[in-house]
């Protein structure tokens, strides 16, 4: 489990310090901000469908406790700021679907990898990805919303600058 740790600690840390590749699409404020939302959102959704069920839950020791917390509060909103940003390229629609199609099986394929390895428990007889995929394209729409709302707003209370590129 300690490996598994320290990989996670690995890959948080390169997609925290990938993060300063994103000014060339966004404000560093919004980067924050957007950031902040994501963790929220991925978080949120992660322990909505947990909580109250017993269909997947973190196991009760110190290591998958951190490794889950890093997977929803850094990995997932960090690779959702990328698919955003590929939002915001001139990509063709099919790329653009693409990539949202990707972030979303590879979250659900990363779940139950963490299933696989004992991060995450699960008391029910099966797992079902569907209910996964539902909540990550959940989490993806309303990101994207969010995205494009908040330039306007930001520009609006003179907190970016309107530079024609972001």
């Amino acid at each position: 489990m300690i490996i598994i740790f320290i990989l996670f600690l690995m890959v948080s840390t390169l997609l925290l310090f990938s993060l300063k590749y994103l000014k060339k699409r966004f404000d560093p404020f919004e980067i924050f901000i957007l950031f902040m939302f994501n963790s929220y959102n991925c978080q949120n959704f992660f322990y909505l469908l947990s909580s109250p069920y017993d269909r997947i839950t973190v196991v009760k020791e110190h290591l998958p406790f951190w490794i889950s917390r890093m997977q929803y509060g850094i990995i997932f909103p960090v690779l959702l700021l990328w698919v955003m940003y590929a939002m915001r390229g001139k990509m063709t629609l099919s790329r653009k679907l693409f990539t949202c199609f990707s972030w979303v099986v590879g979250g659900v394929l990363i779940e139950k990898l963490l299933l696989v390895i004992g991060v995450l428990d699960s008391k029910s007889e099966s797992w079902y990805p569907s209910i996964d995929l539902v909540l990550s394209m959940i989490v993806l729409v309303t990101s994207i919303f969010f995205m494009e709302i908040l330039p306007p707003i930001l520009k609006k209370e003179k907190v970016i600058r309107d530079e024609g590129n972001i």
